[in-house]
């Protein structure tokens, strides 16, 4: 019996959601949905994947949860390679101003760099400078005559001043798109739950509303509970030849229902030997023979897969080798 397990990640629920919001649309009012009709279910659809702008923009596009969560992570990405940025300048410049003040305070550390700031017994930088880029400005405002520019870096009060709030201003936008993150995280994986929760509820309706082997389960996008739970028969295999002299066939065949992969057997025409046993994860596969001559015949059958088990062959078809 087929299970019509409810899919975790999103683009398995986005799916299932259009496929239950069309089968609502065209079926909701002669079956009697009520709880899980078309509006409640494309609601849930919204929330996770937004809605395009109206003509000229009216009304406004509006995001979706995933796509939030993506500028969310794209956005503290970068506000955390900008306060590394700021952190690395902050260093430079302090390191900077350290050497400016050596002819007067001496080139490694004493007692008299603590009214600089450096009150550790090190004249290290610390990786987040700004507190010691605070104390520095001090330092500046009560010495003023030390103030010098040193390779076209100013070392004086105002530029440890602003220095330092470029500094506080990336860590500030750091977190925020931290918090930023994990608020549009928490949406996005509420916004899959509710899904999940919507489709969970459609499923019991449907239960409740139509027989098992009713063909409607598949308009809403799900299997029919009386169907086997090992995959349908892939339907319409075809293959095409690659180049001249390429030895590669290419198949092809439709989508067969609750398949997680394909499996593609070739075997000559002329004595049924096995030349092919390929697993394909999509509906399509290139196949090469190499061990095979050109014009050689083969039959092609694939057959579908899934933990339950696998399918009976679809149509076979013949083929030479090019």
């Amino acid at each position: 019996m087929a299970d019509n397990s409810i899919p975790t990640s999103y683009d398995p629920i986005v799916q299932l959601l259009e496929d239950a919001a069309d089968g609502a649309h065209t079926h909701g009012t002669a079956i009697g949905l009520v709880h899980n009709d078309e509006a409640h279910i494309r609601t849930d659809l919204v929330a996770l994947v937004g809605k395009p702008a109206g003509p000229g923009g009216v009304p406004p596009a509006v995001p979706g949860f995933k796509s939030l969560w993506n500028v969310a992570q794209t956005n503290k990405s970068a506000k955390t390679a900008a306060l590394r940025t700021a952190q690395s300048n902050a260093r430079l410049y302090a390191r900077t101003c350290i050497r400016s003040l050596f002819p007067v305070l001496g080139e490694s550390w004493n007692a008299n760099w603590n009214a600089a700031g450096f009150t550790g017994g090190s004249l290290a930088v610390p990786a987040n400078p700004m507190t010691l880029l605070q104390q520095m400005r001090a330092y500046y405002i009560a010495n003023p005559t030390r103030e010098s520019v040193v390779q076209g870096i100013n070392c004086n009060a105002a530029t440890c001043e602003a220095t330092a709030q470029a500094l506080s201003d990336a860590e500030s936008a750091s977190n925020q798109s931290n918090t930023d993150a994990g608020t549009a995280q928490a949406n996005y994986q509420n916004g899959l739950k509710g899904a999940r929760a919507r489709l969970s509820g459609l499923r019991g309706e449907l239960d409740q509303l139509i027989s098992d082997d009713d063909d409607r389960w598949y308009a809403f996008g799900f299997d029919k509970p009386s169907d086997p739970s090992t995959p349908e028969v892939p339907a319409n295999l075809t293959a095409v030849p690659g180049a001249p002299g390429s030895k590669t066939l290419i198949a092809d065949w439709d989508d067969a229902r609750r398949a997680d992969s394909y499996r593609l057997r070739a075997v000559t025409k002329a004595d049924g030997k096995e030349v092919a046993n390929e697993i394909a994860q999509d509906s399509q596969l290139s196949l090469t023979l190499d061990k095979l001559a050109s014009g050689a015949v083969v039959v092609l059958t694939v057959t579908a897969r899934n933990s339950a088990g696998e399918s009976q062959p679809g149509n076979a078809v013949e083929i030479p080798v090019p």
